[in-house]
């Protein structure tokens, strides 16, 4: 079967393919029910007659003909899954609120002057391109097969990449994530073993570097730094030379920054001192902040900063629940699914390229090996708590509902910087979206909404 890949596009970019959004939420104004529900077999392209504006988004308009070329797309996605038609009246609405919040966004981007650079959007492009085997000119022409431009995908990437781009800018300062929730992770990860690296106690001096500094300011401040390096590798006192030289918050303590675990240390210190003995001091090592030199006063522990972590080799199905079909029936597919393959009368792989809706879907479902804390909470859980070579219930996560076969699994080594850095990804994603989800609504309250009725025959 022909792979549409415009909507696969669409899938992997645009926040309408999820149709789980709130509906109108001002009460004195109502969406319009005179939307002109398209016809599915009218081609994108297609001139279409007789547009007119549904609503109007500070000013800005929402066409009817916008709203019908997407409800094109989205139907020709749900009849490559082979899903039923949902209701084209909550279709349409929920597609006019997703453009409706679409244009606040965008609005909100251009005003703060946010842009794409060409090469970033052709990247994207060929991104794109990559990840489905094909060169740029191939994609040029099975996406005009499906009634799209070529321009239209840079177009609609453009328009995803400034969203994008907006939303970090927008939510990213609001996020922090304490060391001590990443420990609290960490501690209730199912599959990390117990190799805990060394505690470290390391002193430091800092020559602090202004974010203004010259090229001729850098290189005195470093000739300082690399003084105070030769007197410290002499025997000098450390901590006389931190208390009278460093810039640090902790030069009154002679630069001792305290016993820690060493993944509790910033990474380039972590690095540098890992096969340090007590006594040793470091070369010096340029940040953001400046230069720095370190020694070990105490350290305890094997000095092993890694971590044994289980592995897991899985396939899934992942099918999404919509205004069509509910959570409940999708649910009762996947148990259809999964009595079929346990009775050998299906294969997972091949249900898995017929039905789900994810990008593994081409690969059978192949997830490959996974570390702890690399899926969804939900997921995880079930498929550690699965024997191999045995299929999950249905299981929902906020991706939609699952099914799950664990494959295979082995002990892995991993350095513990980089699995802390999983869990701090994973945290950081929760509250990104948290605080995604309030900073929309709160666009959606603020902004004006004016909803038109179609113009009388």
């Amino acid at each position: 079967m022909t792979k549409i890949f415009y909507l696969r596009l669409l899938l992997s970019m645009s926040c309408i393919t999820c149709m789980n959004t709130t509906m109108a939420q001002t009460a004195q104004l109502k969406p319009s029910s005179s939307l002109t529900v398209p016809n599915s077999n009218q081609a994108v392209g297609q001139v279409i007659q007789a547009d007119y504006i549904v609503a109007i988004v500070n000013s800005e308009p929402v066409t009817n003909n916008e709203i019908r070329s997407r409800m094109i797309r989205y139907e020709r996605r749900l009849a490559e899954q082979n899903q039923g038609m949902p209701s084209r009246d909550v279709l349409l609405k929920e597609i006019l609120e997703d453009v409706i919040k679409e244009k606040i966004q965008l609005q909100i981007a251009k005003e703060t002057g946010i842009k794409i650079d060409g090469r970033i959007l052709d990247a994207a492009v060929q991104n794109y391109a990559d990840k489905n085997n094909i060169p740029i000119e191939e994609l040029r022409k099975r996406v005009s097969s499906d009634g799209v431009g070529y321009a239209q995908i840079r177009a609609d990437l453009e328009r995803q990449l400034i969203i994008q781009k907006l939303r970090e800018r927008e939510i990213s300062t609001r996020v922090n994530i304490p060391e001590n929730e990443i420990d609290a992770l960490l501690k209730l990860t199912p599959g990390v073993l117990s190799d805990a690296p060394p505690e470290i106690d390391l002193a430091q001096i800092l020559i602090a570097v202004p974010e203004d500094a010259n090229a001729a300011k850098m290189k005195n401040l470093k000739e300082r730094a690399e003084r105070l390096l030769v007197k410290a590798k002499s025997g000098e006192d450390f901590f006389k030379l931190a208390q009278e030289n460093s810039d640090g918050t902790d030069a009154k303590n002679g630069g001792q920054m305290g016993m820690r675990p060493l993944d509790r240390y910033p990474t380039l210190f972590a690095e540098a001192v890992v096969n340090f003995k007590e006594g040793d001091i470091s070369d010096i090592i340029k940040s953001g902040a400046g230069y720095h030199i370190l020694k070990v006063i105490s350290k305890q522990g094997s000095g092993n900063a890694g971590l044994i972590v289980t592995q897991t080799r899985a396939r899934h199905i992942l099918m999404r629940p919509n205004v069509q079909m509910d959570e409940a029936t999708v649910i009762a597919k996947l148990v259809d699914f999964k009595k079929r393959i346990e009775s050998k009368s299906a294969d997972f792989a091949t249900i898995a390229r017929q039905n789900s809706q994810d990008g593994s879907a081409s690969d059978g479902g192949q997830l490959g090996w996974s570390y702890p804390l690399q899926y969804a909470p939900e997921f995880e859980n079930a498929m550690n708590r699965l024997a191999l070579g045995v299929i999950s219930e249905p299981t929902v996560t906020r991706f939609g509902v699952h099914l799950i076969l664990v494959e295979d699994r082995r002990d892995a080594k991993v350095a513990v910087s980089e699995l802390r850095e999983q869990a701090r990804n994973v945290l950081r994603e929760k509250k990104l979206d948290e605080n995604f989800n309030i900073w929309l609504n709160e666009l959606r309250k603020n902004a004006y909404v004016e909803f038109r009725e179609a113009p009388s025959k």
